[in-house]
């Protein structure tokens, strides 16, 4: 993928293109409808588009020589793609959460602190929880003067241990949502191993910066970077 993309390097059609694919896919008769154009102008396009990685084509089937197509953004471009089509924003949102063990629920407040003590514009915080563990954080929030945590997502803990629990089939729902109208920070710090996997396989995927919260050896909280299951480095200053 080319990096420093601009509006410039698009026809307006292809433009058109990626605005109607940030929202949603098509399938390519759909697409080329909404497009008001016909199946060779689109296809030159999307050929132009894929060659930039920024589209991919799923065939669903086949009926006899004709294929029915799904066109989607590349999960990987869709931050360059908004940068493209002038919906770059400068705010972050944080996805954390937290357990009911011991500590757990300043879990959110200290990976906010760092990051807003290296200049990260965090807007919001999201957080993935059990009910427990919230009034837990509730029962501490103003003796402790925790911050105030924007949007709750509550399963029980037994859904970050079950692959295919209602956590698992809408966590990736929540995430591109979020992507359509601002950066996104992840937090793999909390609550099973497998939320931690599911999380680092969706940054993965929508090449989203992600972090774990550790210590170092004087007992010091500490924020790192990961990703492609690497430990990148402490975190630094925004810039």
């Amino acid at each position: 993928m080319k990096i420093s993309l601009t509006k410039e390097d698009f026809s307006e059609r292809q433009t058109h293109i990626l605005n109607l694919l940030f929202k949603k896919e098509y399938q390519q008769k759909d697409l080329q409808e909404a497009l008001k154009t016909t199946a060779p102008n689109l296809y030159y396009h999307l050929n132009k588009l894929g060659e930039l990685d920024l589209v991919k084509k799923k065939t669903l089937y086949e009926v006899g020589n004709v294929k029915i197509n799904v066109i989607s953004l590349n999960p990987a471009s869709r931050q360059q793609v908004r940068k493209v089509i002038g919906k770059e924003v400068n705010n972050y949102v944080l996805i954390t959460g937290f357990g009911e063990l011991k500590t757990g629920y300043r879990i959110p407040d200290l990976v906010y602190n760092i990051l807003n003590k290296y200049h990260y514009p965090i807007s919001r915080i999201i957080s993935f929880t059990t009910q427990d563990a919230r009034e837990k954080r509730m029962e501490f929030k103003d003796k402790e003067n925790l911050k105030e945590i924007d949007e709750f997502f509550a399963y029980p803990y037994e859904d970050y241990r079950f692959f295919k629990s209602e956590f698992f089939q809408s966590i990736e729902i929540k995430i591109s949502k979020e992507m359509e109208t601002a950066n996104i920070i992840i937090d793999l710090t909390p609550l099973s191993k497998l939320f931690s996997f599911k999380l680092l396989e969706l940054a993965n995927k929508y090449q989203i910066p992600c972090v774990y919260l550790g210590m170092d050896r004087e007992g010091k909280d500490k924020l790192y970077w990961m990703s492609n299951m690497k430990i990148e480095g402490e975190i630094e200053t925004f810039d």
